[in-house]
């Protein structure tokens, strides 16, 4: 089985319902947003299962965010 770090992304509707979206076997560039609300480096964590350690955080150090965060990208275009 996979055994590291991933993204996994999913929609929350008003009533607090999450829906799966998908699941990346590598860090996405919103990354940084996981661990603004976790306090969780993730590289690190995926550095260390790379290099044979088992990650030493449990479900519930994942699944308390501390906060909300977001991210926003810009494009701007030449019409």
């Amino acid at each position: 089985g996979y055994r590291s770090a991933g993204t996994v992304e999913f929609l929350c509707d008003k009533h607090k319902n999450f829906y799966f979206l998908e699941m990346n076997t590598r860090l996405q560039v919103e990354h940084p947003i996981t661990e603004a609300i976790t306090g969780i480096d993730l590289v690190e964590q995926m550095l260390r299962v790379a290099a044979g350690e088992k990650l030493k955080l449990d479900q519930k150090e994942c699944s308390e965010p501390k906060g909300w965060a977001v991210e926003a990208r810009v494009y701007a275009e030449d019409p």
